[in-house]
């Protein structure tokens, strides 16, 4: 276990930041390259962006360039501690240690000449306040970080400043593994904690941050461990749907109730855009405007059996001649790809299922109306006679799945004879959303500002007294 005891709070909690890898203008660098050909870090602007989004502290990620370290410890550590910034640098381990690109550099993997650094800077610098080495058990890194060899880097820091802190990040598969913490444990102050949903792995459902803190802190107190959630608010690679500005107010605030409690000591927002650019074009993943219906399996497991659905109760004209639904939809995949007879897009009425496609045997990457060679579906039989029926587009497992992201988008729904709202999904409202499982079901809204939202968004609840 180890001795430093709580994380010294500032006032409110830890209100971090932190830039990391493949997010979105989250990094600040001068608009030309210096004299040793690098673009620096942007310390001004950066620090001028912090303040404006009310962070208290900053993860300096070291893994973009060669020139990250010195832009640290010359200028930005420096710059922060006059405003009232602490600062967490945070390297990467061997899985994401590159020989031509990225690279926490100079030190690379060797962590004891890091950990002598970084505490060299805390006795010069009172706002560094620790750091933190990401993934320890991914892919081979397990092999690197024994509890030998970590024994021999915490002690290296220590001899140099005793009370500087270190940290790990732990999924919600490791966070919740006794086995991982009590290996770790007596080496690392706590985990960060990225949170997508418990093991669902999405950064769409925020509802569930309270229950997964409150199962990993059955693991982290006992063992005297902080837990610092991590909120992405920039995307995650792996995740079905970027965050939106109502997500990351949902998380933050739940993490904000946390720390009033004092049961965690602050939060970190991950990948928040502070470039002032808008959202990337290529997230518009509407067939038409900026919205469209989205059914989707993220990478996690998938039981069989499990469901997402957008229904609406519609008016039957009783005029019409006869009953048609006409819709196009879109999938996308990511390798390696979904086998026949494991996800099934269907439409219904009422409960009967009308129209079905299998989600391997259409290959088209393109919008296709019905299943390309039928068109507009036609459900006379099911709807003649009837006042009202439930219109439902269903996505639905038919085996266990896992590793088998699929995203189904529908959009542009024209019908004879039935009355639907909202059937290009440019609106909220109108369809009824449920998921079992996994899945989800979601109006995707491309919005153009989203970046300048969220950055707001996370801004009132930093602020917030």
């Amino acid at each position: 276990m180890t001795t430093h005891g709580p994380y010294p709070q500032p006032a409110g909690g830890i209100k971090a930041t932190l830039t990391g890898g493949n997010t979105v203008g989250a990094y600040l660098r001068e608009r030309e390259p210096r004299a040793d050909g690098y673009r620096h870090l942007d310390t001004p602007a950066l620090i001028r962006r912090l303040t404006e989004l009310g962070a208290n502290t900053y993860l300096f990620c070291i893994w973009d360039s060669a020139t990250d370290f010195d832009d640290l410890r010359a200028e930005f550590l420096p710059a922060a501690a006059a405003a009232g910034i602490d600062v967490i640098p945070y390297i990467v381990p061997p899985s994401e240690t590159s020989d031509h690109g990225r690279a926490s550099r100079p030190y690379r993997l060797d962590y004891v000449a890091w950990a002598k650094a970084f505490a060299e800077l805390a006795v010069k610098y009172p706002n560094f306040r620790a750091w933190a080495i990401d993934d320890f058990e991914v892919g081979e890194n397990a092999r690197l970080f024994t509890p030998e060899y970590m024994r021999e880097f915490v002690d290296a820091g220590a001899a140099i400043s005793p009370e500087l802190r270190f940290y790990t990040c732990a999924y919600f598969g490791k966070a919740t593994d006794a086995e991982f913490l009590d290996k770790y444990g007596p080496f690392v102050d706590g985990i960060i904690y990225p949170f997508l949903d418990g093991h669902h792995e999405n950064t769409t459902v925020a509802d569930s941050l309270g229950a997964c803190l409150d199962e990993i802190l059955t693991y982290t107190e006992p063992r005297g461990l902080d837990l610092i959630p991590l909120i992405y608010t920039g995307r995650f690679l792996d995740a079905p749907l970027p965050p939106t500005a109502d997500y990351c107010t949902a998380a933050l605030t739940t993490s904000a109730e946390y720390v009033a409690a004092g049961k965690i000591p602050g939060v970190i927002s991950y990948g928040t855009q502070l470039d002032g650019a808008p959202t990337p074009t290529s997230d518009n993943k509407a067939m038409y405007g900026n919205g469209r219906l989205a059914l989707v399996a993220p990478r996690s497991q998938v039981a069989a059996g499990s469901t997402a659905t957008a229904s609406q109760r519609v008016t039957v004209d009783p005029r019409s001649a006869r009953y048609v639904v006409s819709f196009w939809y879109h999938r996308w995949l990511l390798a390696p790809g979904v086998e026949s007879g494991t996800y099934q897009l269907e439409m219904l009425i009422d409960d009967t299922v009308v129209w079905t496609m299998d989600l391997h045997e259409q290959r088209w990457p393109v919008w296709t109306n019905g299943d390309g060679m039928e068109g507009p579906v036609d459900v006379t039989a099911h709807v003649a006679g009837r006042n009202e029926v439930d219109l439902t587009f269903r996505l639905r497992a038919l085996r266990d799945a896992s590793w088998r992201y699929l995203d189904v988008g529908v959009d542009h729904i024209e019908t004879i004879g039935l009355a639907v709202r909202n059937a290009g999904f440019e609106e909220d409202g109108d369809w009824t959303l449920e998921s079992t499982g996994s899945l989800l079901s979601v109006l995707d809204h491309y919005v153009p500002d989203q970046p300048a939202r969220i950055f707001s968004a996370i801004s009132r609840c930093y602020t917030r007294t």
